[in-house]
């Protein structure tokens, strides 16, 4: 009887492991591939190597400054620092740092609360330890450009008060949403967008990885698109292959266009044509362009861009003043469609911008 109950619970016990490590590695497969791929060392970004070079000698000699990473969304700023903690802390190095986005936690009350709790916490572990230099903790504010004003000045007088046992790094868009008192007190990074040649290339690794089914053509036109953000041209090869994977299609850029929405370059030039001939006038320009707006499913921040693109490659065949004059209004345009905006009206104004300054 206890021979047959003990095969019994070892059955059972045997049929829960098996059961524990299909879920684990179905978890793995189904992991978003902008994780899946995310760089766990250094050596694995494929670019910022001079950032990367400062941050490696910083760490070696065991000198971490506060640190504020900038530039374009999806080009490792929080990677990078992810990859410092790993390497600083450890296996463990989830239990050495608080990670906040500021879009979500960016009240007073944040700062106030959760981020002092986390610098404070080094006070009670003096009293288990003297060995306080292995609990210098490290606050990751990604987003931080979202954050109150006041927010702004309650973390300045974190950063002061807690220096010797906390170090923060403030990972934002644009730096001229940061108040001078933090960048004054950190070492500041500018990323830029990843080259377009490494870009390829690992785009290319990663649909050779997945084995997607996908012409070099379209492959360009995905890292053309992205614009040097790698979060979303992976983002974008994985909704391809998700949707083609069963089928025997081979994605194209016919294919990309459609499925994405974005315009070809032959329905951007008919826009483009129609918004330059100086012989039709406004009504028919802005009834025309809405036209094609709506048949070809091009949104209102796809003409700017697009019109922007174009006027800086004729910037010196034309009259450069006025282009300068359109430029300059598209910024306020494109500052306002950050916020709310009316689209008609604000097609319109694209419109009668260019109109009266061609």
């Amino acid at each position: 009887m206890n021979k047959l109950d003990l095969g019994y619970s070892d059955i059972i016990a045997e049929k829960q492991y098996l059961d524990c490590e299909q879920s684990t590695t179905h978890i793995k497969y189904n992991l978003p591939w902008i994780e899946k791929y995310r760089p766990l060392e250094f050596t694995s970004i494929i670019s910022h190597h001079d950032i990367l070079n400062a941050l490696t000698k910083m760490i070696q000699n065991k000198n971490i400054p506060h640190l504020m990473f900038y530039g374009p969304s999806g080009i490792g700023k929080t990677t990078t620092i992810l990859t410092c903690a790993k390497k600083m802390y450890g296996e463990n190095y989830k239990n050495m740092i608080l990670e906040l986005n500021g879009s979500e936690d960016r009240g007073i009350n944040v700062v106030r609360e959760q981020i002092k709790d986390f610098s404070m916490s080094k006070q009670f572990m003096s009293s288990f330890t003297n060995d306080l230099d292995n609990y210098v903790k490290l606050v990751i504010l990604d987003e931080a450009d979202s954050m109150t004003s006041d927010a702004q000045f309650a973390l300045r007088r974190i950063i002061e008060n807690y220096t010797s046992n906390i170090r923060f790094c403030i990972i934002c868009n644009y730096d001229t949403k940061i108040i001078s008192a933090i960048k004054s007190r950190c070492m500041i990074f500018r990323f830029s967008p990843i080259p377009k040649q490494l870009h390829l290339n690992k785009i290319i690794e990663i649909c050779n990885n997945e084995e997607v089914k996908i012409d070099l053509d379209a492959i360009k036109l995905i890292v053309d698109l992205a614009e040097g953000d790698m979060r979303k041209s992976i983002n974008l090869i994985q909704i391809m292959y998700t949707t083609y994977k069963f089928t025997e299609i081979t994605i194209t850029k016919s294919i990309i266009y459609k499925q994405i929405g974005y315009p070809t370059s032959d329905e951007i030039q008919t826009l483009i044509n129609i918004l330059f001939d100086k012989s039709i006038d406004l009504l028919d320009t802005i009834q025309q362009i809405n036209y094609y707006k709506i048949q070809y499913n091009i949104t209102t921040s796809d003409i700017l861009k697009q019109i922007t693109d174009y006027l800086i490659t004729i910037i010196n065949n034309n009259n450069t003043y006025n282009i300068v004059k359109i430029l300059d209004v598209f910024g306020n345009l494109e500052n306002n469609m950050a916020t709310s905006y009316n689209d008609n009206l604000m097609l319109a104004n694209i419109i009668s911008c260019v109109k009266c300054n061609i």
